[in-house]
């Protein structure tokens, strides 16, 4: 069994299939990135994974605990007890950073393992200045959010998700509301974490990125898995056109 197991996925809004049908499989330590043009569910796929998101079919298991699975046609979750251990062991990441703007930038990092996991402060305090120091910003963690640029708010988000000591990262395009030049010092850190074999699971429109970070690529369209394989299979020898398109268009 995979560590983590998410099978024929839907997700519904309103009248809108929005994932039909869409299996996802990662293993403990790896790096999987999920690519595609927009609208294809790729945010919405992870979003269901960390129960942001309710699914309409389908089940998500995380190293043999179902968070949720269908049962005579219906979908039934875990309770809160169980769930809240799934989901403590998953750290996310946004595109729009969502930091306190009223909390400086330690205090962000101290937020949930304070009032969430009922940590001490001080107890917390040195996890979250060597967390800063790998995202080189602990020169920053007096100063409130709204002093930093995109970059260094999103390495703060990372330092932060971090924080409360995950076991799976997830990304939802950490660099898209980024300006180029941005880019690459978020980068950085998730490379360090994929070499420190952190589970990830990515959703990126970097795609030079992906390829080398990736253990696994998955090439959504249309709320669906269109190509799935190594990123040297999905880069190199992509077999569906559609893949070849989309990549094709973006690498241009």
């Amino acid at each position: 069994m995979s560590f983590i197991e998410m099978r024929n996925i839907r997700k519904d809004f309103g009248k809108n299939t929005i994932l039909h049908g869409v299996d996802m499989d990662l293993e403990k330590g790896k790096v999987i990135s999920i690519i595609g043009p927009s609208g294809a569910g790729k945010s919405t796929l992870l979003r269901c994974l960390n129960h942001l998101e309710l699914i309409q079919g389908g089940s998500i298991c995380v190293e043999g605990e179902y968070l949720a699975q269908e049962k005579d046609g219906k979908v039934v979750y875990a309770d809160d007890v169980t769930a809240r251990r799934i989901l403590l062991r998953m750290g996310m990441v946004f595109q729009s950073f969502n930091l306190f703007p009223h909390m400086t930038v330690l205090d962000n990092i101290l937020a949930a393992p304070v009032y969430v996991k009922g940590m001490k402060r001080e107890d917390v305090i040195p996890t979250a200045d060597a967390l800063l120091d790998k995202v080189g910003l602990l020169n920053k963690k007096d100063v409130y959010p709204g002093s930093l640029s995109g970059g260094q708010k999103q390495r703060v988000a990372i330092a932060r998700a971090l924080a409360m000591n995950p076991d799976i990262m997830l990304f939802d395009e950490p660099t898209s509301a980024l300006d180029p030049e941005l880019t690459g010092e978020v980068l950085k850190p998730i490379q360090q974490l994929a070499d420190e074999n952190m589970t990830m699971a990515i959703v990126t429109h970097e795609m030079a990125f992906a390829k080398s970070v990736s253990d696994k690529v998955l090439f959504m369209v249309d709320g669906k898995v269109e190509e799935e394989g190594t990123s040297t299979q999905i880069f190199e020898n992509p077999q569906s056109e559609r893949t070849r398109s989309f990549l094709q268009s973006i690498l241009r």
